[in-house]
């Protein structure tokens, strides 16, 4: 036990001089960082000596420049002179010329700096205020010149050559004022009111009849192109026209013979048809308030009205007995009350010719209607086919809506 405590201790000997060894080696040639420390914490004093020196230059040399400048040696000019309100006399003496030829100028106060900064200023002031003084006098002196009302004109009145005639009346001439132009207005106009239509009756009348007529809604729409021609368009509902009227008849035997009738005899006609329609004119103005134009309709039939006439006879060809039925029916209702024999136009076109009259608010109105195809073609039991044509006369009156300011 004692041995190997003994080579232990050995062994830690050696290790101990051999680090030593080495440690030492490396401090002689520099490698170790007991020899660079102290080299390095110099060197980091300097470099912060030497910034403290740079920037202490960098911020004082503007002060210096601004300073110094105006009273360097390269300037000659004399400070004393500048404080001094009287001329000073130079007296050269031996220390004074050796300093004028050194070009060294006495050192000057932070009083004296501020007593020349403030005369330069004035000085400037001074100047400046003369300035504008002297152009404001200039310019003074240049407008009175321009407007003055003082120049004196020279007017001389020729001689008559004769004397005055006192009894010549002298008429006063007005001169003529020209009217002005229409202004040409692109305002829309709105119209609201009432329509009425004129149409013939039934068929054994070959004129109008005033007796059939019926008031309809309907709105108008004024468009101005220019100042002689605008376009005139709208809606009316409902209306109505009373035609000549368009009848079939049906004949019907009956059997039974403890009737007294002996035959039927069923008339359908159709009284009359309202109508949607949209009318589009060009009118043209012939004064401010009259206008003539003519265009076309487009109409769309809404409903007919039919009327059935039942008569029963007995054998004698005495009329028994008869009743009447009158009802409204669509396009289709009534092509079935006349056995599909009939055909009734949905839609129509018409030819217009119409004038209105504008009056303050109200616009009044006629025209003339005529449809360009046939309305309604119905064919008899001997296949023969008959043609109506709608055909009326229309007035209306309406008042003005969404006027102007």
């Amino acid at each position: 036990m004692e041995e190997n405590k003994n080579h232990i201790d050995d062994m830690q000997r050696l290790a101990e001089e051999g680090w030593k060894q080495m440690h030492e080696t490396l401090r002689q040639h520099g490698l170790t960082s007991d020899a660079v420390a102290p080299a390095s914490k110099k060197r980091t004093i300097f470099l912060l000596l030497a910034a403290c020196v740079l920037f202490f230059l960098i911020f004082s040399s503007p002060y210096i420049v601004n300073h110094n400048s105006f009273f360097s040696s390269n300037k000659k000019i004399n400070a004393s002179n500048l404080l001094s309100t009287k001329p000073v006399t130079k007296t050269i003496t031996d220390n004074s010329s050796s300093s004028v030829e050194n070009n060294e100028l006495p050192a000057l106060t932070f009083q004296q700096k501020k007593q020349i900064h403030q005369k330069i200023n004035n000085a400037f002031l001074a100047s400046q205020n003369e300035y504008w003084s002297r152009s404001f006098r200039n310019e003074k002196k240049y407008l009175l010149q321009k407007f003055s009302m003082e120049k004196a004109y020279q007017t001389t009145i020729p001689k008559c050559d004769g004397m005055i005639d006192s009894t010549v009346n002298i008429e006063k001439t007005i001169p003529s004022e020209k009217k002005p132009a229409n202004a040409f207005s692109k305002k829309i106009k709105f119209f609201a009111g009432a329509g009425v239509n004129i149409s013939s009756g039934d068929k054994s009348a070959h004129s109008f009849n005033f007796k059939d007529f019926n008031i309809h809604p309907s709105v108008t729409v004024i468009i101005p192109l220019n100042q002689k021609l605008s376009l005139h368009t709208g809606l009316s509902a409902f209306s109505t026209i009373h035609g000549k009227e368009v009848s079939a008849s049906d004949k019907e035997l009956v059997n039974n013979l403890s009737s007294n009738v002996y035959y039927n005899i069923k008339t359908t006609s159709i009284i009359k048809g309202s109508y949607f329609d949209l009318p589009v004119t060009l009118h043209y103005s012939i004064n401010k308030n009259w206008s003539v134009g003519s265009g076309l309709q487009l109409s769309r039939l809404y409903k007919v009205n039919i009327k059935e006439v039942k008569e029963s006879f007995d054998y004698n060809n005495t009329l028994y007995s008869a009743s009447v039925a009158q009802y409204n029916a669509s396009p289709m209702g009534a092509r079935a009350a006349f056995q599909k024999r009939v055909e009734i136009k949905k839609m129509e076109p018409r030819f217009i010719a119409e004038t209105s009259l504008q009056q303050g608010h109200f616009l009044f109105s006629a025209g003339y209607y005529y449809s360009l195809d046939k309305s309604i073609i119905l064919k008899d039991n001997y296949n023969s086919r008959h043609q109506y044509r709608n055909e009326y006369f229309k007035l209306g009156v309406q008042y003005r809506i969404c006027r102007s300011k």
